[in-house]
């Protein structure tokens, strides 16, 4: 009974050495994939709250119970849009690196 006990841990080295890689650079492309994948997924919500933002349809009411001025929604959609320009930059700047990475010419090769 007792052999067919394993430990926890030992999957989990057996696992963590298939799914990410086990070289500095593949961990490092596994990284930057991540990186990638994440800001995607802010990107595609910074992009749904933006429609939001210019149609109108959020709604908000100030601390002091006024009405919110019609600049605020306009001043959102700014913000917004330039989170949305540093999430366009930042997924092209790890793409450019992750493609340096994995194109590199072999040291053998010159």
């Amino acid at each position: 009974m007792t052999e067919k006990v394993v430990s926890f841990e030992e999957k989990r080295l057996e696992v963590s050495g298939t799914i990410f890689g086990s070289t500095a650079e593949e961990l490092k492309l596994a990284a930057i994939r991540s990186n990638i994948e994440f800001a995607r997924n802010e990107l595609a919500l910074v992009q749904s709250y933006i429609d939001l933002a210019y149609d109108g349809e959020i709604v908000f009411t100030p601390s002091n119970g006024t009405r919110p001025q019609p600049e605020a929604f306009a001043h959102l959609g700014s913000v917004l849009s330039n989170y949305e320009q540093a999430l366009f930059d930042k997924i092209g700047s790890l793409e450019y690196e992750l493609e340096m990475l994995e194109f590199l010419p072999d040291q053998d090769e010159e």
